[in-house]
């Protein structure tokens, strides 16, 4: 099965206006690395991290349970989880030092490719492709909604 892609195209008024974007979902392997790498950066800067997204990161890697109760406590958790993680999403980022949230945006924003002329991506330069700083903010943030969105899907 291919990864999951969106496409963004910025409606804003400004310098980005009508300009396209790709994302395409990191391997899988790749992004389990990265959100671990984001639980513990958070971990280690002191944020509290609800309890709902932690059980939501537990339970993700573990089997959905066979007995009705304890799958609905299961679908539960995973759903409250996708809530808690989304709000938290790069708000929290922001709040762990820059040496350790740069490099995973960096990672992040590898996700995104710039679509100059219809089918054809590029990856994304520092310069010309976006000039806008909302478009950027949108950009991980949308590429971050992509990929917790497996929580979501762990509960179908």
């Amino acid at each position: 099965m291919a990864r999951k892609t969106k496409t963004i195209t910025i409606e804003a008024e400004n310098r980005d206006k009508n300009k396209v974007f790709v994302i395409t979902e990191m391997p899988a392997r790749q992004a389990e690395e990265w959100a671990i790498r984001v639980v513990c950066a958070l971990m280690g800067s002191g944020l509290d991290i609800p309890q709902n997204a932690m059980s939501a990161l537990q339970m993700a890697a573990a089997p959905k349970p066979e007995n009705p109760q304890d799958r609905e406590l299961y679908e539960s958790v995973m759903a409250s989880g996708m809530v808690a993680l989304a709000k938290f999403g790069i708000t929290a980022l922001a709040k762990i030092p820059f040496a350790e949230s740069k490099p995973l945006m960096d990672e992040l924003l590898s996700c995104v490719k710039f679509q100059a002329v219809p089918g054809t991506v590029i990856p994304l330069a520092d310069e010309g492709q976006i000039e806008e700083l909302t478009t950027w903010f949108r950009l991980k943030k949308e590429a971050l909604m992509l990929h917790v969105d497996f929580l979501k899907a762990t509960t179908d």
